[in-house]
């Protein structure tokens, strides 16, 4: 086999796993965002329903008692303001997950591109070793049964050995 082909197979191999790890290191940051977004959602809905079970506290209280208005409103206000910035957050969450999922997709069109172009380069690889190998080796074991059997004929006694050999197959050689 060539230098050259034999490198181009190996390189081919060394990129292939390259790119098939590449791949497998995106799909595991893009689950464990996924997972992350859905523990932040659980939370952003756990706290929104605490935060209302406040509000309803805090307009309770603010009928009562007169005197602590101003206090339950900035609590309030803050509540919102925390519960805002959670859902940017959470908002600028999705937008990474769902860039990495772009680019997952992106990388795995990549890939699938990548792994057509090597076995197809694999395929011609193997045409080539056979068309250019196999049959001058075919021929030259057609020739070498030639040069035996005229030898045999030369000899004498040719006739025993060549209908023994035209029984035989080329695999027995």
């Amino acid at each position: 086999m060539p230098t050259g082909s034999m490198v181009f197979l190996v390189f081919t191999g060394v990129v292939t796993f390259a790119v098939l790890l590449q791949t497998i290191i995106l799909l595991a940051f893009a689950v464990t965002a996924k997972a992350a977004q859905r523990k932040i959602m659980e939370q952003a809905d756990r706290l929104q329903e605490e935060v209302h079970t406040i509000v309803e506290a805090s307009a309770n209280l603010m009928e009562t008692v007169e005197d602590i208005a101003p206090r339950v409103r900035a609590i309030t206000e803050n509540v919102q303001k925390a519960t805002e910035t959670l859902r940017q957050q959470v908002d600028y969450i999705d937008g990474v997950v769902k860039d990495v999922t772009g680019k997952t997709r992106h990388q795995v069109t990549r890939i699938d591109g990548m792994v057509t172009d090597t076995l197809d380069g694999v395929a011609r690889g193997a045409r080539t070793i056979q068309d250019n190998v196999m049959a001058p080796l075919r021929q030259i074991g057609g020739w070498m049964n030639t040069i035996r059997t005229t030898l045999d004929l030369l000899r004498g006694g040719g006739e025993r050995r060549t209908e023994r050999r035209n029984t035989r197959s080329y695999d027995d050689m």
